[in-house]
C-alpha cells in the first residue's frame, strides 16, 4: 500500500468519526431540550437514568435497576442515592411488593 492511499484512508476515517461526533452532539442537545421541557434539568445524570428506567418498566426495584446492563457502570450506593433523591422530591414513589415483602416497587409519582 502506498503512502498516498494510506493517507486518504486515514482522512476518510477521520471524516467519519467527526461526522459521528457531530451527530452525537446534536442528539445530546435534543435530549437536553427535552429534559428542560419535562423539568428534569436539575437532576443528575444517574437520577435521570433511574427515572427513565422506572417509567419504562412495569416493575422496578433497586435490584432490577442494578441488574440492568446500562447500570453496570454505577455502584449500588450511587443507585440508592439516586432513588432516595427521586423519592425525596416526590418524583417516584415506593410501595412494598405483594410478591416479596422485602422488595420495594418503584413507580413514577403521577401528579394531578
Amino acid at each position: 500500500m502506498d503512502y498516498n492511499n494510506r493517507t486518504g484512508e486515514v482522512s476518510y476515517y477521520m471524516e467519519l468519526i467527526m461526522s459521528a461526533l457531530a451527530k452525537l452532539f446534536q442528539l445530546r442537545k435534543a435530549l437536553d431540550e427535552y429534559e428542560q421541557e419535562l423539568g428534569m434539568s436539575h437532576l443528575s445524570e444517574v437520577e435521570k437514568a433511574v427515572l427513565s428506567f422506572v417509567t419504562h418498566h412495569a416493575t422496578s426495584t433497586i435490584t432490577t435497576i442494578k441488574n440492568d446492563p446500562y447500570f453496570e457502570k454505577y455502584s449500588l450506593s450511587t443507585i440508592k442515592r439516586a432513588v432516595g433523591a427521586l423519592l425525596s422530591q416526590d418524583i417516584i414513589v415506593s410501595e412494598q411488593s405483594m410478591d416479596d415483602k422485602r422488595a420495594m416497587n418503584l413507580s413514577y409519582a403521577i401528579k394531578s
